[in-house]
Protein backbone atom coordinates (compact mmCIF):
# COMPACT_ATOMS: atom_id res chain seq x y z
CA UNK A 1 0.00 0.00 0.00
CA UNK A 2 1.17 3.57 -0.47
CA UNK A 3 0.13 6.83 1.70
CA UNK A 4 -0.38 10.23 0.83
CA UNK A 5 -1.25 12.87 3.39
CA UNK A 6 -4.22 15.15 1.74
CA UNK A 7 -5.60 18.77 3.31
CA UNK A 8 -9.11 19.05 1.99
CA UNK A 9 -11.81 21.77 1.59
CA UNK A 10 -15.44 20.75 1.08
CA UNK A 11 -18.47 23.03 1.25
CA UNK A 12 -20.59 20.74 3.92
CA UNK A 13 -24.40 21.75 2.51
CA UNK A 14 -24.90 18.90 0.19
CA UNK A 15 -23.03 15.98 2.33
CA UNK A 16 -24.32 13.70 5.22
CA UNK A 17 -21.22 14.99 7.05
CA UNK A 18 -17.80 13.92 6.90
CA UNK A 19 -18.06 10.05 7.55
CA UNK A 20 -19.09 7.35 5.60
CA UNK A 21 -22.91 6.28 6.30
CA UNK A 22 -25.09 3.51 3.73
CA UNK A 23 -27.02 4.83 1.68
CA UNK A 24 -26.07 8.97 2.23
CA UNK A 25 -23.92 11.34 0.37
CA UNK A 26 -20.75 11.69 2.12
CA UNK A 27 -17.26 13.52 2.04
CA UNK A 28 -15.35 10.37 3.12
CA UNK A 29 -17.82 8.17 0.52
CA UNK A 30 -17.02 10.75 -2.34
CA UNK A 31 -13.55 10.82 -1.90
CA UNK A 32 -13.45 7.20 -1.49
CA UNK A 33 -14.81 6.62 -5.03
CA UNK A 34 -12.60 9.06 -6.63
CA UNK A 35 -9.64 7.06 -5.73
CA UNK A 36 -10.91 3.80 -6.46
CA UNK A 37 -11.51 5.03 -9.74
CA UNK A 38 -7.97 6.85 -10.39
CA UNK A 39 -6.25 3.62 -8.80
CA UNK A 40 -8.47 1.17 -10.38
CA UNK A 41 -9.13 -1.09 -7.87
CA UNK A 42 -11.89 -1.98 -5.43
CA UNK A 43 -13.80 0.58 -2.99
CA UNK A 44 -12.31 -2.32 -0.20
CA UNK A 45 -8.99 -1.87 -1.64
CA UNK A 46 -8.21 1.75 -0.15
CA UNK A 47 -8.86 3.38 2.80
CA UNK A 48 -9.14 7.08 3.92
CA UNK A 49 -9.36 7.99 7.48
CA UNK A 50 -9.99 11.68 8.23
CA UNK A 51 -8.92 13.87 11.15
CA UNK A 52 -12.01 13.98 12.80
CA UNK A 53 -15.85 13.66 12.07
CA UNK A 54 -17.84 16.99 10.60
CA UNK A 55 -21.61 16.82 10.66
CA UNK A 56 -24.39 17.36 8.01
CA UNK A 57 -23.62 20.97 6.84
CA UNK A 58 -20.80 21.60 8.68
CA UNK A 59 -18.11 22.70 6.43
CA UNK A 60 -14.06 22.79 6.25
CA UNK A 61 -10.85 24.97 4.83
CA UNK A 62 -8.81 22.33 6.31
CA UNK A 63 -9.73 19.00 7.02
CA UNK A 64 -6.76 16.68 7.32
CA UNK A 65 -6.93 12.84 5.84
CA UNK A 66 -4.66 10.07 5.00
CA UNK A 67 -4.83 8.16 1.68
CA UNK A 68 -3.84 4.45 1.74
CA UNK A 69 -4.07 2.88 -1.97
CA UNK A 70 -2.24 0.23 -4.16
CA UNK A 71 -1.49 3.32 -6.44
CA UNK A 72 2.46 4.50 -6.56
CA UNK A 73 1.59 8.35 -7.94
CA UNK A 74 3.59 11.40 -7.24
CA UNK A 75 1.61 13.47 -5.10
CA UNK A 76 1.33 16.62 -7.63
CA UNK A 77 -0.32 14.07 -10.38
CA UNK A 78 -2.31 12.35 -7.59
CA UNK A 79 -4.07 16.24 -6.49
CA UNK A 80 -5.20 16.70 -10.14
CA UNK A 81 -6.03 13.39 -10.81
CA UNK A 82 -8.69 14.00 -7.82
CA UNK A 83 -9.58 17.22 -8.00
CA UNK A 84 -10.65 16.54 -11.75
CA UNK A 85 -13.01 13.53 -10.79
CA UNK A 86 -14.22 14.78 -7.52
CA UNK A 87 -17.91 16.63 -6.51
CA UNK A 88 -17.61 20.22 -7.16
CA UNK A 89 -18.28 20.96 -3.61
CA UNK A 90 -14.65 19.02 -2.59
CA UNK A 91 -11.00 19.62 -3.52
CA UNK A 92 -8.02 19.23 -2.14
CA UNK A 93 -5.66 21.56 -1.09
CA UNK A 94 -2.49 19.77 -0.74
CA UNK A 95 -1.23 16.13 -1.17
CA UNK A 96 2.17 14.74 -0.54
CA UNK A 97 3.49 11.45 0.37
CA UNK A 98 2.62 10.05 4.10
CA UNK A 99 4.81 7.18 5.72
CA UNK A 100 1.93 4.41 6.75
CA UNK A 101 2.23 5.33 10.59
CA UNK A 102 0.76 8.85 9.87
CA UNK A 103 -2.56 8.98 11.66
CA UNK A 104 -4.46 12.07 11.65
CA UNK A 105 -6.90 11.46 14.70
CA UNK A 106 -4.21 10.48 16.53
CA UNK A 107 -0.71 12.71 15.53
CA UNK A 108 -3.17 15.75 15.72
CA UNK A 109 -1.58 18.14 17.98
CA UNK A 110 -4.45 21.20 17.79
CA UNK A 111 -7.17 21.87 15.68
CA UNK A 112 -8.43 25.31 14.96
CA UNK A 113 -12.59 26.00 14.01
CA UNK A 114 -14.38 28.90 13.23
CA UNK A 115 -18.11 29.92 13.98
CA UNK A 116 -19.73 32.41 11.53
CA UNK A 117 -22.44 34.18 12.51
CA UNK A 118 -24.39 37.45 11.78
CA UNK A 119 -26.76 40.05 13.31
CA UNK A 120 -27.70 41.61 9.93
CA UNK A 121 -31.10 42.05 9.59
CA UNK A 122 -30.53 42.00 5.54
CA UNK A 123 -30.80 37.74 5.11
CA UNK A 124 -28.90 37.12 1.78
CA UNK A 125 -30.14 33.61 0.32
CA UNK A 126 -26.16 33.42 -1.14
CA UNK A 127 -25.15 33.24 2.36
CA UNK A 128 -27.45 30.97 4.44
CA UNK A 129 -25.46 28.06 3.99
CA UNK A 130 -22.40 29.82 4.91
CA UNK A 131 -22.93 31.51 7.99
CA UNK A 132 -25.69 31.50 10.81
CA UNK A 133 -28.23 34.63 10.88
CA UNK A 134 -29.80 35.49 14.05
CA UNK A 135 -32.39 37.57 14.44
CA UNK A 136 -31.18 39.45 18.24
CA UNK A 137 -28.53 41.61 19.56
CA UNK A 138 -25.75 40.07 20.76
CA UNK A 139 -23.00 42.10 23.12
CA UNK A 140 -19.59 41.42 22.18
CA UNK A 141 -17.86 41.99 25.47
CA UNK A 142 -20.47 39.53 27.06
CA UNK A 143 -19.37 36.69 24.63
CA UNK A 144 -15.57 37.15 24.73
CA UNK A 145 -16.41 37.11 29.09
CA UNK A 146 -18.01 33.99 27.82
CA UNK A 147 -15.21 32.54 25.87
CA UNK A 148 -12.98 33.18 28.45
CA UNK A 149 -14.45 30.42 30.93
CA UNK A 150 -13.51 28.01 28.20
CA UNK A 151 -10.02 28.69 27.99
CA UNK A 152 -7.71 26.15 29.36
CA UNK A 153 -8.55 22.42 30.60
CA UNK A 154 -11.76 21.27 31.63
CA UNK A 155 -14.19 18.53 31.30
CA UNK A 156 -16.43 19.16 28.35
CA UNK A 157 -19.07 16.90 29.26
CA UNK A 158 -22.02 18.83 29.24
CA UNK A 159 -20.80 20.24 25.81
CA UNK A 160 -21.17 17.50 23.81
CA UNK A 161 -24.02 14.80 22.22
CA UNK A 162 -23.69 11.31 22.41
CA UNK A 163 -22.04 9.50 19.25
CA UNK A 164 -18.53 7.96 19.19
CA UNK A 165 -17.53 6.52 22.48
CA UNK A 166 -14.38 8.61 24.07
CA UNK A 167 -11.95 7.50 26.94
CA UNK A 168 -12.34 11.17 27.94
CA UNK A 169 -14.14 14.09 27.85
CA UNK A 170 -11.44 16.39 29.17
CA UNK A 171 -10.03 18.67 26.64
CA UNK A 172 -8.06 21.78 26.68
CA UNK A 173 -8.91 25.14 25.01
CA UNK A 174 -5.86 27.21 23.95
CA UNK A 175 -8.14 29.88 22.22
CA UNK A 176 -11.49 31.11 22.27
CA UNK A 177 -12.74 34.46 21.31
CA UNK A 178 -15.44 35.93 19.15
CA UNK A 179 -14.41 38.98 16.34
CA UNK A 180 -16.51 41.14 14.09
CA UNK A 181 -15.30 40.22 10.81
CA UNK A 182 -14.42 43.51 8.91
CA UNK A 183 -13.49 41.84 5.53
CA UNK A 184 -13.61 37.98 4.71
CA UNK A 185 -12.81 35.95 1.30
CA UNK A 186 -16.84 35.31 1.25
CA UNK A 187 -16.93 39.32 2.09
CA UNK A 188 -20.17 38.37 4.25
CA UNK A 189 -22.78 40.66 4.93
CA UNK A 190 -22.53 43.93 7.76
CA UNK A 191 -22.72 42.76 11.61
CA UNK A 192 -21.01 39.18 10.56
CA UNK A 193 -18.82 37.85 13.45
CA UNK A 194 -17.06 34.80 13.86
CA UNK A 195 -16.16 32.57 17.03
CA UNK A 196 -12.51 31.48 16.96
CA UNK A 197 -11.65 28.26 19.08
CA UNK A 198 -8.42 26.25 19.43
CA UNK A 199 -8.02 22.99 21.44
CA UNK A 200 -6.30 20.01 21.69
CA UNK A 201 -9.61 17.80 20.62
CA UNK A 202 -13.48 18.50 20.00
CA UNK A 203 -15.85 16.23 21.22
CA UNK A 204 -19.42 15.55 19.19
CA UNK A 205 -20.77 19.06 18.24
CA UNK A 206 -18.94 20.58 21.22
CA UNK A 207 -18.20 23.74 19.46
CA UNK A 208 -21.54 24.00 18.25
CA UNK A 209 -22.62 23.56 21.66
CA UNK A 210 -19.86 26.21 22.98
CA UNK A 211 -21.42 28.69 20.35
CA UNK A 212 -25.03 28.40 21.48
CA UNK A 213 -23.56 28.80 25.25
CA UNK A 214 -21.65 32.04 23.88
CA UNK A 215 -25.11 33.80 22.44
CA UNK A 216 -26.77 32.82 25.50
CA UNK A 217 -24.34 34.98 27.56
CA UNK A 218 -24.13 37.41 24.71
CA UNK A 219 -28.01 38.20 24.55
CA UNK A 220 -28.59 38.11 27.87
CA UNK A 221 -30.62 35.56 28.10
CA UNK A 222 -28.32 33.85 30.67
CA UNK A 223 -25.27 35.44 33.24
CA UNK A 224 -21.68 34.91 33.19
CA UNK A 225 -22.18 33.25 36.76
CA UNK A 226 -24.97 31.13 34.71
CA UNK A 227 -22.44 29.67 32.49
CA UNK A 228 -19.95 29.12 35.24
CA UNK A 229 -22.23 27.58 37.58
CA UNK A 230 -23.24 25.19 34.78
CA UNK A 231 -19.37 24.20 34.03
CA UNK A 232 -18.66 23.53 37.48
CA UNK A 233 -21.63 20.48 37.29
CA UNK A 234 -22.28 17.58 35.08
CA UNK A 235 -25.76 17.65 34.21
CA UNK A 236 -28.04 16.33 31.74
CA UNK A 237 -29.74 19.51 30.23
CA UNK A 238 -28.07 21.85 27.85
CA UNK A 239 -27.63 25.21 28.77
CA UNK A 240 -28.52 26.14 25.37
CA UNK A 241 -29.93 24.89 22.40
CA UNK A 242 -26.94 23.14 19.55
CA UNK A 243 -26.17 26.07 17.56
CA UNK A 244 -26.70 25.21 13.76
CA UNK A 245 -23.85 23.24 11.46
CA UNK A 246 -24.21 26.16 8.76
CA UNK A 247 -21.61 28.73 9.87
CA UNK A 248 -18.82 26.23 11.36
CA UNK A 249 -15.70 25.27 9.55
CA UNK A 250 -12.99 23.41 10.49
CA UNK A 251 -10.14 25.84 10.03
CA UNK A 252 -6.78 23.73 10.23
CA UNK A 253 -5.16 20.67 11.66
CA UNK A 254 -2.08 20.97 13.29
CA UNK A 255 0.87 18.02 13.43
Amino acid sequence: MNFYKAIVSYKGTQFSGWQKQPDQISIQGEIEKVVAKISNCKISDIQIIGSGRTDTGVHALGQAIRIATPLRIESSAFKKAINSLIHADIKLKEVEVASEDFNPVFDAIEKEYHYYFSTSKDISPHYQELLTFLNQELDLELMNQACSLFIGEHDFENFRTVGTPVKSTVRTITECRVEKVSHHIFDFPENTFVLKIKGNGFLKQMVRLIMASVWSVGSSKKSIEDLRDYMAIQSTQKFAPTAPPQGLYLVQVSY
